[in-house]
């Protein structure tokens, strides 16, 4: 039988699709420090031009998803737990760990958010000259320009992806009775979110933010994960 070239292309991608949305924390930890390191020099190296709607901040997906990319990890993963502990009779203790997971995870956001945010406005300089902050700056009526703006979205979703992967990985080596219809499909829309954060995350490394800001966002996300599935179960054993 002879294939059209689209639907063998259509095929390789789909095959290629599959392979990347079932890597594991681990395989992708290791695919987005490459790729954010690559991608970000060759973004400022080539212009790739301005693509409609992602290569502008205000879109709906980056206004909703983005900006809120942790409030939704912790509801997504907050029901799987429910639902597995309802409809599956996981042991209370696996919801217990996911619960202290959840609650590092929210002290990790809130204190690296701070300190990204507090680096952004007393590094810099104010084109008045005179202000050392980025409120005395506006105050004299100046204009903040920053030294350094670690990228907040890179640190989050690379965080968030890690965080949800690791936990839909842990699912799957379980033994025990077929998933519920529920948690079935909430994994579908983890895995959905997933997509989309992998996605919006190729448009930040094309369009804003330095190379060093874009790394140090996913090295934090990273460190974050780390911490959280490797530092943080070796003290709860």
């Amino acid at each position: 039988i002879i294939r059209s070239k689209r639907e063998i292309s259509s095929g390789i991608n789909a095959e290629y699709g599959e392979r990347w949305l079932g890597q594991s924390a681990e395989q992708r930890c290791k695919c987005y420090i490459f790729f954010t390191t690559a991608g970000s020099f060759i973004a400022r190296a080539i212009d790739f031009g301005k693509i409609p709607f992602f290569s502008d901040k205000t879109n709906f997906l980056n206004q909703v998803f983005v900006k809120n990319c942790w409030a939704w990890t912790i509801l997504l993963i907050a029901m799987l737990a429910l639902v597995r502990l309802v409809f599956e009779k996981v042991p209370l203790r696996k919801v217990y760990v996911i619960a202290l997971r959840l609650v590092f995870g929210t002290l990790y956001w809130y204190v690296w958010t701070t300190v990204i945010d507090g680096i952004k406005d007393n590094m810099g300089r104010c084109s008045t000259g005179s202000a050392n902050t980025k409120l005395l700056c506006k105050a004299e009526g100046g204009h903040w320009k920053w030294m350094m703006d670690i990228s907040g979205h890179m640190f989050m979703m690379v965080y968030c992806n890690l965080f949800i992967t690791s936990h839909t990985d842990e699912m799957h080596e379980e033994e025990g009775p077929s998933p519920s219809i529920a948690s079935t499909v909430i994994s579908y829309l983890c895995l959905l979110l997933v997509s989309l954060f992998d996605l919006m995350m190729v448009f930040t490394v094309l369009y804003w933010h330095s190379p060093p800001e874009k790394i140090l966002g996913c090295l934090i996300g990273v460190l974050g994960w780390t911490l959280t599935f490797k530092q943080l179960m070796k003290l709860l054993h």
